[in-house]
């Protein structure tokens, strides 16, 4: 049992490498022209991931009616996912990878901190000390002599954002698994990238609206290459959400949180370097490393 939770592990680290790093960094840098085009690829995606969702749930028999909670939760789940994936594309088109990941990957401690209002649950030394480090991280990562590694402070901003977004969409995740609605994680997955959907369309058809944009990754000869693209995203994203809360409930939380976020971290980081030849400055390096010992710290 434990060789197959690693296994898992293992092909979960891939899909969120694959669809959150490779895939995801390569579109925004290289594809992305406007404003439509990103909110257009993010509706493509998450309509993958909603029938992924829905074939799972069929597949392992846990497709039920859902409650008026499972609903209204998963609607504003969906609202701040797609916020979240709105200012780390953002990030990624303007600034480093791997950075951007390491300030994502450390707002973990919002969940955390939200168990120790919410349900009495214990924080440790260890783990306000990887508070401490993850501000280090923060205040070393914008760097303004070293334009080339596009760190610059609306970058900055834009992480931010994705911060604080994905720190609210661990909250709500903690607070659906802790109510009597906690079994009906398919609808829940479902009802949020439905309106993740929406939100998307909606963006999309402003831009290209009242902004007058077009959509050139439509467009002949970029619509095989943007549906191989939305395809891989929406299938990864959803395959990291199914194992994930598989695994959490799984593997002992000490065990899967700094495997799982430790990984991550590294193997994004690496392909930021490797692949897409970023540039770090010796204060960002620091900052980095600093990150990695808070998402570390923050998970004992």
């Amino acid at each position: 049992m434990d060789l197959q939770n690693y296994l898992l592990l293992a092909l979960s680290l891939a899909m969120n490498l694959l669809s959150c790093a490779v895939i995801r960094n390569d579109f925004c840098k290289k594809r992305v022209r406007t404003q439509a085009d990103l909110h257009f690829f993010n509706a493509a995606a998450a309509l993958v991931s909603v029938f992924s969702f829905a074939l799972a749930g069929v597949f392992t028999g846990g497709l039920t009616f859902p409650s008026a909670y499972t609903l209204w939760m998963g609607a504003v789940f969906g609202a701040v996912t797609a916020a979240c994936a709105v200012f780390a594309m953002l990030a990624l088109r303007t600034g480093p990878l791997s950075y951007t990941n390491v300030i994502v990957f450390c707002s973990m401690v919002i969940p955390s901190l939200s168990g120790l209002a919410l349900y009495g649950e214990s924080v440790s030394a260890l783990q306000f000390a990887g508070v401490g480090l993850m501000a280090v991280s923060f205040v070393f990562a914008v760097e303004t002599k070293n334009k080339s590694s596009g760190a610059s402070l609306k970058w900055f901003l834009l992480c931010m954002g994705a911060f604080f977004a994905n720190g609210a969409v661990g909250v709500m995740q903690k607070i659906h698994q802790n109510s009597p609605y906690a079994a009906e994680i398919p609808a829940f997955l479902i009802t949020a990238f439905c309106v993740y959907l929406l939100i998307s369309l909606g963006l999309t058809a402003y831009f290209m609206r009242v902004k007058k944009e077009s959509l050139p990754v439509f467009r002949r000869g970029e619509r095989r290459r943007f549906a191989v693209y939305a395809l891989l995203t929406g299938v990864g994203v959803a395959a990291c959400n199914q194992l994930n809360l598989y695994l959490a409930g799984a593997m002992p939380a000490v065990v899967f949180y700094p495997v799982f976020n430790g990984a991550a971290m590294l193997l994004t980081g690496v392909a930021g370097l490797v692949f897409f030849k970023e540039k770090l400055s010796k204060k960002q390096w620091l900052g980095l490393l600093a990150g990695a010992a808070a998402i570390m710290l923050l998970c004992l």
